[in-house]
């Protein structure tokens, strides 16, 4: 059952482990990590980046409440294949943390914030069009994210996979946000993005309720269905293929052109 923000949410994405597409290269990183938290010192994070010099534009993806998914590699690859550097960000190894499912976890943002102010240092990199991508728990970062962006390395889209809209109602949309979510979801259920959506600025939001889709659709470790911490998550296939392709025209639309700096 997910609650509000104040209780941390049951999610996973974690999954099949495929092989990092020969077009692009994973290398571990350091994200220097700014205040209100300088305790938790910096960031690990797995950046994969496009062939070339670039420079290219730029993704940086918040994991679930169980941490980094084991398919990390196989999706950033696909992003650097569409011609986008991503950057997994590592939240919990940092701060001795194996999983944020049943505590509070308010670093969310700072997090992400942190990983697009390094992504626009990278030389390799187009500031002018950064974007970021939330899993359930990290949609929910997603959507603050958009909801409240951070200057100087301000993203220009934002997309939300299955996030607790629930707990953004009320919250304006200061980014364009593409938000994926199942209708069969019970976890994250579609009826609460439809009203968070509905309550946006005309362009604001755009959203793709996925048909018999459930919580973690997209994540092939989950084919035939599996309870785990009292959810049923199920993959996809056609869910998960329509999700990719409505993630690469969304990102194609929103970073094809450079875009002014916050």
């Amino acid at each position: 059952m997910i609650r509000p923000r104040r209780r941390a949410f049951a999610a996973a994405l974690f999954g099949l482990a495929l092989a990092v597409a020969a077009s692009a290269a994973e290398r571990r990183v350091v994200v220097a990590y700014p205040a209100p938290a300088p305790a938790a010192g910096p960031l690990n994070g797995y950046l994969t980046t496009p062939k070339g010099a670039g420079p290219f534009p730029a993704v940086a993806l918040i994991h679930s409440c169980l941490g980094l998914p084991e398919n990390r590699a196989a999706f950033a690859a696909m992003l650097a294949s569409w011609g986008y550097v991503a950057l997994y960000v590592d939240e919990f190894a940092p701060r001795g943390v194996t999983e944020t499912c049943s505590v509070d976890f308010p670093e969310g943002p700072a997090d992400a914030a942190a990983a697009l102010a390094y992504l626009a240092r990278q030389p390799y990199v187009d500031a002018r069009r950064l974007a970021m991508i939330g899993f359930s728990q990290g949609g929910d970062v997603a959507l603050a994210v958009a909801a409240a962006p951070p200057r100087g390395a301000r993203p220009h889209a934002v997309a939300a996979f299955y996030p607790p809209c629930a707990n953004r109602q009320g919250e304006t949309l200061k980014v364009p946000t593409l938000i994926l979510v199942g209708e069969a979801d019970a976890v994250t259920p579609a009826e609460d993005c439809r009203r968070f959506a509905a309550a946006q600025p005309q362009g604001a939001a755009k959203l793709e309720v996925l048909a018999g889709a459930g919580h973690l659709f997209d994540n092939p470790a989950y084919a035939g269905g599996r309870a785990v911490l009292g959810m049923h998550l199920a993959y996809d296939s056609a869910a998960a293929t329509r999700a990719e392709e409505e993630l690469r025209r969304f990102l194609d639309e929103r970073l094809s052109q450079p875009r002014a700096r916050d």
